[in-house]
Parts: C-alpha cells; structure tokens; sequence
C-alpha cells in the first residue's frame, strides 16, 4: 500500500555502492530524482549503476527494518511470486539479485531492472491529481489503463500452477482459505489497536464472518490489485508490481479490491472518478468472460475489500500520528475516509 515518504537511504547506499563495485569494477550510483518516494510498507530505491563494464537502471527493495505496516513481511515470497509470473509471460519485473540475511544491507533485499513506465498516483490519489498520467490523459487513455489492469488480472487467474510452484512460493491449497484470511486480519486488528476497540472494523468483520460464500476457485491472488501498481508506457502496461499483499483465495477478491479501493480513494474524498475510469460493470463483464468464473458474489468481497484496506490504515494512520503530520491526539487511525466508506458500502449491502 503505497504511501509517498522519505526515507535515509545513505547508510545502506553507501554499502550498496562497495557491494556492486564487487561485482561490476568501479561503479557510481545515480539516484533518481524520485527515488526516495516509497511505501510505509517497504523501503524502495531507483537508481542508476554507471561504471566501465554496467550502465543500468535499478530498482532496489528492502525489508522494512523501522515501522511495519503489516505484521509480518516476507521479501523472499514477493520475490518468489515474481520469478513465477514472469515465468508464465506476466510483465513483473526482473529481479537480478537477491540477498536474505542481513549481513550486506542490514537488511533483506533484491534488486530488479528497472521498468520504464509511468504509475497512477497514490499521494494524492489520481482522480485528484491534474498533473499525473491520469490527470494528464484522454477519457480514452484513462479507459486503456483499466482495461490493461482487468486484462492481466484476467490472465493471472487463468493460470494453472501446479501444487510444487505455489510451494516454491510458500503456499499450499487447503480448505477454509476464506476463513483463514479473516481471521489475519483479525489479529492484524489486534495488534494495530493493541486490543483497543475498532467499531468500523468490528463490525465489518461480524458481517464478514456470517456472510462467507464459498469459494469457487482457488488462485494465486494479488492482493494489492489496483491499476495504481502497474507501470504504464503509452498507457499499456509494462510492469505489474506490489506482491506483498499476494496469497491464495477466490480471485474475485482482486476485482473486488481494484475498483473498491479506487472508488474509496475518490468518491471517498468527496471527488468524482475521473471520465474514461472503467465501470465496475463493465470490468465484472470482461472479467467473467475471460476467465469464465463468476462475479455474483463481489458485493461481499467489495465488504472485504474495504475491510482490509480499513486495517490496513490503522497502522498508516499511526505513523502519520507518530511522525506528527497528523495531531497527537488524533484519531485518524480509527476515523478516517475508508472506515467512513466501509461503513457505507456495509449499509447499501445491508439493505439489498
């Protein structure tokens, strides 16, 4: 979950730098100007290596070594899970190096080719950033970056991966899958809240638990499935990114989350969508004709959608609060747009 922040990286560039002059010769490391904007839940880097024998661009991934917005985080998984995908013909980056111990960074790392393309923004989302690609394209193009987002969805649910390669990638198909995601949340709740009282969540997570369908079929899932980690290059996706969140599940939950958590980040904040963004109609139309599954039960994982996204934000709320952008006694943490949205959307299904 992306949210823009700084971070000093000039400790771990400065090993950085003498690990790849092991590898490369003499080198120099070029940040981008950009390259310091990354997620609360990651730590991430953008930079050129320049030297006699390497001209390239790099992206850098570390494990959180300070504040973790999830209570847990595995880097070699996201890698994993990458290295698979881009095995099937998905457009996830390529990871060149990888190191899970903390003996060269201080913390856990791989390094990918940088990917030329453009994202939608997150901070401030880009249905209120004029500037952005999104601000900045046609209804058209808007329209394009949608329908690349629901076409590679498509494709990652239609894949048949056998037992042994989602082993590789820490996951086994088992039952109770649905109850199992639910019941990490709950705990993610607790100990966000450290036991206190979440009202918005509770309840959403009481509706949750007597309303589960079941699951009809079960797949690797993005998790963090939104058109805002993909990189675009004349609006056409290059890069799929952002697989911390992955695991297996009904894939209708990757649906649900994109336009659920897009529509939270806009219409949520008192904006519209922009013109050309897809209809959540039309992306349940094309999504059920390619993969040939079902939709009819988005309205509950919409439910979870937000529920997670809510979570989620008790943790970012309590950054912002600890890093004093938000007031100390502020309960943003608890009170904020998507609990607000929750609550909303929990109403409408409510009453259908």
């Amino acid at each position: 979950m992306s949210v823009s922040t700084d971070k000093n990286f000039k400790s771990k560039l400065s090993k950085l730098k003498a690990w790849l002059i092991e590898i490369y010769g003499d080198c120099e490391i070029i940040p981008h100007a950009d390259s310091i904007a990354s997620g609360f839940s990651n730590e991430t880097f953008v930079f050129d290596v320049s030297g006699e024998n390497v001209t390239e661009s790099l992206v850098l991934r570390l494990r959180p070594t300070g504040y973790q917005v999830f209570p847990d985080y595995d880097l070699k998984q996201q890698a994993s899970i990458m290295k698979l995908l881009r095995s099937k013909g998905l457009p996830t980056p390529e990871i060149i190096f990888e190191n899970y111990n903390d003996d060269i960074l201080g913390s856990e790392f791989y390094i990918m080719r940088c990917v030329d393309g453009e994202a939608p923004s997150d901070n401030p989302p880009h249905h209120m950033d004029p500037n952005g690609m999104m601000g900045r394209g046609s209804p058209d193009q808007r329209f394009s970056v949608w329908s690349e987002w629901v076409k590679n969805l498509t494709e990652l649910h239609s894949l048949d991966l056998t037992p042994n390669e989602l082993l590789e990638c820490g996951f086994k198909k088992e039952e109770n899958l649905l109850t199992k995601d639910l019941d990490y949340y709950k705990k993610f709740l607790d100990w966000g809240m450290e036991n206190q009282e979440h009202p918005a969540c509770s309840e959403a997570y009481e509706w949750l638990v007597a309303n589960k369908p079941s699951i009809q079929k079960t797949t690797l899932c993005w998790g963090d499935s939104r058109i805002g980690n993909v990189l675009y290059k004349n609006y056409k996706a290059t890069a799929l990114l952002d697989w911390e969140m992955a695991g297996l599940g009904d894939p209708l939950m990757d649906l649900a989350w994109g336009f659920a958590v897009d529509e939270c980040n806009s219409l949520g904040l008192g904006a519209p969508r922009l013109d050309g963004s897809m209809a959540q109609s039309k992306g349940v139309e094309i999504w059920e004709s390619k993969t040939g599954l079902s939709a009819n039960n988005i309205n509950y994982f919409r439910i979870l959608a937000l529920f997670k996204f809510s979570v989620i934000m008790v943790r970012v709320g309590k950054r912002l609060i600890f890093n004093k952008i938000m007031p100390l006694d502020s309960d943003f943490h608890i009170n904020n747009f998507t609990t607000e949205y929750l609550t909303n959307e929990l109403a409408k299904v409510r009453n259908l």
